[in-house]
């Protein structure tokens, strides 16, 4: 059979046709549409959300944790440098810094994902928790001590290595395969994104406005239209929020009740809760795929942490959280 060169170029057009179309699929969004069981119990008041048990702690929680609970075992062979003080609170924090959203991190720390409450407002305001717990001046000297490094040049690096596999053991914190660090950057990440859209649904976007309506009589000339817009710029100017070490003062109190207040009786909470949640019911294939090779219990691993530390950590000065 004889193919005709207006057949030939009619057959060569149909196979551009279907590529160009089979591109055009290939790139198209993959569809969230593999329902996914919540790992938590819904808690508004908590801010709890679907993923939240595949998110591992903090990585200074985790590894301070991991340095207390392996000391017997260096003790035994030849390391003898006690950890220093640290708080759970300050550890939480530097780890939350460590992991924001304005450094390119597309997983940012869940505390990211989640609106001012009422605790935080009447404590500190817009202020960020305090870092002081953390006690980084210390665990920086203790971790670059000479004789320490010397000491575990001089040990065994089966007897260390040993060690350290115990603690993680101990923990419930070993990721040889790195499945759970993988599905933790997932959830974060599906997290952060399904707070931010769920800004621009309509019944978050309505209440928004009442909110707005709410805030007036504060009188902010920078008001923003949503609560996720504060603190407003003249707030961060006027009360140094952005900075550590200025005070908490009784005006930006005010305006940070003002604010949860609002949000409360707008609807806004309840709308922004209802909304995120209900994204995250649902992944992509490729997020489940990634999710189903690791256990949701990062939940109970925390508590383990805080659990360890409270046992075995130095106490901290009596004016440190």
């Amino acid at each position: 059979m004889q193919i005709t060169s207006r057949a030939a170029k009619t057959g060569t057009l149909a196979l551009v046709v279907i590529g160009l179309a089979a591109g055009v699929v290939h790139g198209l969004p993959e569809p969230a549409d593999v329902a996914v069981s919540p790992t938590t119990e819904r808690d508004p008041g908590a801010w709890t959300m679907p993923l939240d048990g595949y998110v591992q702690p903090g990585g200074r929680k985790d590894t301070y944790a991991l340095n207390l609970v392996i000391q017997p075992c260096l003790r035994a062979a030849g390391i003898d440098f006690p950890v220093p003080w640290a708080t759970i609170a300050g550890l939480d924090a530097v780890s939350d810094q460590d992991e924001t959203p304005e450094r390119g991190n597309t997983s940012p720390a869940l505390a990211w994902s989640q609106p001012l409450d009422a605790e935080t407002a009447r404590t500190r305001g817009y202020h960020g928790p305090s870092t002081v717990g953390a006690n980084e001046d210390g665990m920086t000297a203790w971790g670059e001590d000479p004789k320490r490094n010397a000491a575990f040049a001089d040990a065994s690096e089966q007897e260390t290595t040993r060690c350290f596999r115990q603690g993680y053991r101990t923990l419930g914190t070993d990721d040889a395969s790195g499945a759970v660090q993988s599905a933790s950057i997932v959830a974060k990440r599906l997290t952060y994104l399904a707070a931010t859209a769920a800004r621009e649904d309509d019944t978050v976007v309505a209440a928004a406005a009442k909110w707005h309506a709410c805030m007036a009589p504060a009188g902010l000339a920078d008001l923003p239209a949503s609560p996720n817009g504060m603190p407003s710029r003249s707030i961060r100017m006027d009360y140094g929020t952005n900075i550590s070490s200025t005070p908490v003062q009784d005006p930006e109190i005010a305006i940070a009740k003002r604010d949860v207040a609002c949000q409360e009786s707008s609807g806004y909470r309840s709308a922004l809760y209802d909304a995120e949640w209900n994204r995250l019911r649902h992944v992509t294939a490729s997020d489940a795929s990634v999710l189903r090779k690791a256990e949701a219990d990062q939940l109970a691993v925390d508590r383990r942490l805080d659990a360890t530390i409270r046992r075995l950590a130095p106490a901290a000065p009596a004016d440190v959280d």
